[in-house]
């Protein structure tokens, strides 16, 4: 199905009343700026893969905070299987975790929240512990020179 089709329906939706809310998965650029157009700027978010393996998603992220739409990093610590390696597969995370006597996802979390106001990481967590831990990801501050680091 044709990609404005598919947003058109989403569209529909929202004037009919049937949904409140109208977001969209794994978009470019040009697709996050056509539906926000179809939907008549009522694009609140948008959910795209974006961790430190995947930065590809950059633009689309910085798009947002433009725009004031939502931006739902998902897998931000790479997954389940690579999680618990974050810290050494991307050593400035693990480090600037150690300076800071916190984890790496902590870090990362934090890293991603400080790119914009719109970011709204989804990590998955098994653990209590881990919820915990990326819940203070809101408190952690990292300088400016911290997440040029991190952005390196």
């Amino acid at each position: 199905m044709p990609y404005p089709d598919s947003v058109g329906a989403i569209r529909d939706l929202l004037d009919q009343g049937k949904i409140r809310y109208a977001g969209i998965s794994n978009a470019t650029p040009e697709q996050i700026r056509l539906a926000n157009k179809i939907l008549d700027g009522r694009l609140v978010s948008v959910q795209n893969q974006f961790s430190p393996a995947f930065r590809s998603s950059e633009p689309e992220l910085e798009l947002c905070a433009e725009l004031g739409i939502a931006f739902l990093p998902w897998s931000p610590l790479g997954g389940i299987t690579q999680a618990g390696e974050l810290g050494t597969r991307f050593s400035a995370f693990g480090e600037v975790a150690k300076a800071h006597g916190v984890s790496p996802q902590q870090v990362t979390l934090a890293w991603m929240l400080a790119k914009a106001p719109v970011v709204i990481p989804i990590p998955g967590a098994s653990r209590p512990e881990s919820i915990k831990d990326s819940a203070r990801a809101a408190e952690l501050k990292l300088s400016d020179e911290e997440l040029a680091r991190l952005d390196a």
